[in-house]
């Protein structure tokens, strides 16, 4: 009973993104430490009705809400979703057979929906919380950028920062001191870490994908010119 009322009165949390930059682990995080309700959500069919209503009703209250965004690299990104959606997405295993790096790139290629993080802010967090990111600039080399509509409260941060770094900003932003992260659904810990792990390493992308997902309004978003063209370079064959 003591819960319910503290998660009725204290600020909601939802950490809203798209999958396989770093969430699980930050909701674990703020789980541990966080007296209100802290949800994870890819999108709005995700929530509950319960939760659409009181984010509706705390705007209109002008009460605050607050939403954390990872964000990652779409190569990177899209190269661990397919692993973690293996099955889902091709009907196969991995204990099936010992697949070579170039099956498994055209499993990637051709079974992968590539262009979910490509059109995720505009899909979900828009449709969702009315933040338009692609409104502002975006500071490439602070790598962070806390946005406001009405009396939501959205922190995004590139995946790619220290994490120390970002659990100081997280703090910082729902007003809760975070001193350790709890860590969970990584891919060192999956059945594929391995296969993954030789995959990644070597893995190069034919160069119409590379300049899809590089010159998307996406990456050009959130990544310098010149950080693109070392995304480019890491990846086309």
């Amino acid at each position: 009973m003591f819960k319910r009322l503290q998660e009725l009165v204290t600020t909601p949390i939802f950490v809203f993104q798209m999958g396989k930059v770093g969430s699980t682990s930050l909701t674990s995080t703020l789980s541990n430490r966080y007296h209100g309700l802290v949800k994870q959500a890819h999108n709005e069919q995700m929530l509950t009705e319960k939760q659409k209503t009181r984010i509706l009703w705390r705007n209109r209250l002008k009460l605050p809400i607050y939403v954390i965004c990872p964000v990652r690299e779409p190569l990177s990104r899209n190269l661990s979703a397919f692993f973690e959606n293996f099955c889902r997405d091709t009907g196969l295993n991995f204990s099936d057979k010992e697949w070579t790096s170039d099956e498994l790139l055209d499993l990637f290629l051709k079974h992968y929906p590539h262009n979910v993080c490509l059109e995720w802010f505009d899909n979900s967090l828009r449709t969702t919380f009315g933040i338009d990111v692609f409104s502002q600039p975006f500071p490439t080399k602070q790598k962070w950028q806390i946005y406001k509509y009405k009396s939501i409260r959205v922190l995004i941060y590139r995946s790619d920062l220290d994490h120390s770094k970002q659990l100081d900003i997280v703090s910082r932003f729902v007003g809760q001191e975070l001193s350790e992260w709890s860590y969970s659904n990584i891919s060192a810990s999956k059945e594929y870490a391995e296969i993954y792990k030789r995959f990644i390493s070597s893995v190069k992308l034919p160069d119409i994908y590379v300049r899809i997902m590089c010159n998307s309004k996406f990456c050009r978003q959130f990544w310098s010119k010149e950080e693109v063209e070392m995304i480019k370079e890491r990846f086309k064959a």
